[in-house]
């Protein structure tokens, strides 16, 4: 096995394949962005170039970046290879989970390309800095981790998407105002600052300030005490871009409406670039004056609906990307299909679950799942869902999977220990990795624990042995059929 042989590799071949690697990156920098390739491609690296198939073979740390890596740099890395190695290579991705940390086949992808990474002292003078200019407009400093990039589009939200990323292109030219409304949770505090940090970083002789409405109605209350309003509107005059988040908190407060009234109006008419967020759309808002509501929709309202149960799953892959880590994909399908309203609770899931894996050093099962979902103060009827049913009844399985190991080993003539072995023979092969699929696919076991009951094998192998079961089922009649007898025998 090729995974196997990479660990024999000697000084001539790993400096081979990392110069393959390297003029690749060079060569696909020219067409791609930087910063795309060093999130992406930063645990790739060239494992195999095979001469005879025609094939160069790259590793990645996990399944997630497999999918990522496929999606986004099949064709562009082809076209590399090609370029720089040979016209009639196509490229392969194989999971390679030593990748995951330092490794003498992976490249530094920040010195190849002089990507320049901001040093901690000159970051924090920076936000020092971007501090106390906010600090005299009242602002609250932008979260840099708020972008257009780590922002999930879905069905239901990219029309907010698209009308966000048009008013950060051209502001005071798009959509002013903009009225982005939708239930908590759902992303548009995250949309407003992604707007914000993008105009800063496009324009950055403006002035951006993004408010709670909280904040404005603090603000607007303590200068009246001190009879210092017109120095707070003063402040105004210097904004070219206001970005008031959860509007609906205005309501009832009919001195700081009449006074945002004004601010509002003064904006319009120096043509000045307003972003709002509600719950709900400007029409339903109770306790708001009719003048204010009909304002707020002089533009383009935009609404951001709860995403599907794909999209949720897609989240849950792009945070866990973003962190670099990995869970079963049937343990996603159980937070998503609980959590469905609130997008930022998918991710205090996420950040649950990963802390009980550092803490513990274990990987993650259902029972974890689901504490956690009852610490989110989820009420967890296993009766009602057929995924939550098949955990239920995970215990009694878990007691038949050595019965189903005895008879697969009978059914092959060959014994336990040798499904446990290293042995290569076919019907052995064949067998063991049958089994790691049954093993996942009907007995909801981690891929740790499968590894473990064959003899210690690695996740890297166990997720090789599965994807390449799946596959020879769709080609080799003989081995469906004994997967079929198999299946039958479980009463699946």
């Amino acid at each position: 096995m090729l995974i196997d042989v990479v660990e024999q590799y000697d000084a001539e071949k790993i400096a081979l394949f990392r110069g393959v690697w390297e003029r690749t990156l060079i060569h696909l920098a020219q067409q791609q962005d930087h910063k795309k390739i060093l999130s992406f491609l930063c645990k790739v690296g060239v494992l195999d170039l095979d001469e005879q198939d025609k094939v160069v073979v790259f590793g990645v740390p996990n399944e997630f970046i497999l999918t990522q890596v496929k999606k986004f740099f099949s064709k562009p890395l082809k076209e590399s290879i090609n370029e720089i190695y040979n016209e009639q290579f196509s490229v392969k991705f194989i999971v390679y989970s030593k990748f995951s940390s330092s490794n003498e086949l992976l490249v530094d992808i920040k010195k190849l390309l002089h990507i320049k990474e901001t040093k901690k002292s000159e970051f924090a003078e920076e936000k020092k800095t971007i501090k106390y200019e906010l600090s005299q407009f009242f602002g609250i400093l932008f979260d840099p981790k708020f972008t257009f990039d780590t922002f999930v589009v879905w069905a239901t939200n990219n029309i907010a998407f698209s009308a966000a990323k048009a008013v950060a292109a051209k502001p005071w030219q798009s959509y002013n105002p903009l009225f982005l409304y939708g239930s908590v949770g759902l992303g548009k505090t995250h949309l407003m600052q992604a707007i914000g940090n993008d105009i800063m970083a496009k324009f950055p002789d403006k002035v951006v300030v993004y408010l709670p409405v909280t904040k404005l109605i603090d603000e607007i209350v303590t200068a009246i005490k001190g009879n210092k309003l017109g120095n707070v509107l003063k402040k105004f005059d210097d904004v070219d871009v206001l970005l008031i988040d959860d509007v609906q908190f205005l309501a009832g407060k009919d001195k700081t409406q009449e006074i945002f009234h004004n601010i509002f109006n003064d904006f319009q008419l120096k043509q000045k670039q307003i972003i709002l967020s509600s719950d709900r759309p400007p029409k339903e808002l109770v306790h708001i004056e009719p003048r204010l509501k009909s304002r707020f929709a002089l533009w383009l309202v935009a609404d951001i609906k709860s995403p599907d149960f794909e999209t949720r799953i897609a989240i849950l892959q792009s945070k866990l990307m973003s962190k670099w880590e990995d869970l079963d994909f049937y343990l996603l399908e159980i937070i998503a299909k609980h959590i469905k309203e609130n997008v930022r609770e998918l991710e205090w899931a996420l950040n649950i679950l990963l802390s009980r894996k550092a803490i513990l050093h274990k990987e993650i099962e259902e029972k974890d799942v689901f504490e956690c979902l009852k610490t989110l103060g989820y009420v967890i009827e296993h009766t009602t869902d057929a995924t939550e049913a098949a955990v239920a009844s995970n215990t009694k399985w878990t007691k038949n999977f050595d019965l189903l190991v005895d008879m697969v080993a009978q059914y092959y003539g060959i014994s336990v220990q040798e499904l446990k072995s290293e042995a290569r023979r076919k019907e052995i092969t064949n067998a063991r990795q049958i089994l790691m699929l049954l093993a996942k696919k009907y007995f909801q076991r981690t891929l740790e624990r499968i590894g473990d009951h064959f003899g210690g094998k690695g996740h890297a192998a166990v997720i090789y042995a599965i994807n390449n079961t799946e596959k020879k089922l769709k080609k080799d009649q003989d081995m469906a059929h004994d997967y079929e007898v198999f299946v039958d025998w479980l009463g699946k």
